[in-house]
């Protein structure tokens, strides 16, 4: 009887931090495998360069060298992010930049037939080039992705 009830507290204190985890929405909706069916564009630009995405969000932004990008002011992260599966996609793009050390966290929210797209201010930041190119070294990875 003192076994059953001792049990009974335990899992009655453990349910709210179960419950404040979202293990449901994590064992439901979590699909890493819908990766493919997101496309994901990323590009470091100069001000007037954006102002002219937003002018022409259908365009495709050209990206500069690094020591083009390096004479500009302001230069800004952009990640262009457009759903081209049937589900409905949320989920964070972790986005490095060799010279930034953490990643950006870029919630997505698309179920869109355009770009979705989302701008980070890099200023005062020196862009490093990739190995063996003259274009920023940029990567991404999914660090949460969810269909439903």
């Amino acid at each position: 009887m003192k076994f059953w009830l001792l049990t009974a507290s335990i899992l009655v204190a453990i349910v709210p931090f179960v419950l404040k985890a979202d293990l449901t929405k994590t064992l439901l909706f979590s699909n890493k495998g819908y990766a493919k069916q997101i496309e994901v564009k990323t590009y470091i630009l100069t001000q007037e360069q954006v102002a002219q995405l937003f002018k022409e969000p259908n365009k495709e932004p050209i990206q500069w060298t690094v020591n083009e990008l390096n004479k500009s002011d302001k230069n800004y992260f952009i990640v262009r992010v457009k759903n081209l599966g049937d589900l409905h996609a949320w989920g964070v793009l972790s986005c490095k930049a060799r010279t930034v050390h953490k990643p950006f966290k870029i919630p997505i929210i698309t179920i869109k037939d355009q770009f979705c797209d989302n701008i980070i201010c890099f200023s005062g930041v020196v862009i490093a080039e990739a190995t063996n190119s003259s274009y920023p070294d940029i990567t991404y990875e999914w660090s949460e992705l969810y269909t439903k």
